[in-house]
């Protein structure tokens, strides 16, 4: 069986924005726990940015790193699914 190979245009406007997209979404914040602890979370990121006692203590700060860097933030609850989406 022989592959063809598709030949894109990077620089039409859709192939653009579908990869600003992806490099956006890589900036993304999540906010989740960790036993006992909230952590401040990038997305694809290995290491939290910082840990907190409370998740209101967290979201606060990932707010303020969302809004600065115009990405979207994802509060978790407890049991770890998204409760809250804010774009920025």
């Amino acid at each position: 069986m022989n592959k063809i190979l598709y030949k894109t245009d990077q620089n039409h406007p859709q192939i653009k924005e579908y990869k600003e997209a992806v490099k956006k979404g890589e900036q993304n914040y999540h906010v989740l726990p960790r036993g006992d602890e909230w952590i401040v979370k990038r997305a694809g990121s290995s290491k939290p940015s910082q840990v907190f006692g409370t998740q209101s203590e967290a979201a606060v700060y990932a707010t303020s790193i969302s809004q600065n860097q115009g990405t979207a933030l994802f509060i978790h609850g407890a049991d770890g699914r998204i409760v809250d989406r804010k774009d920025y």
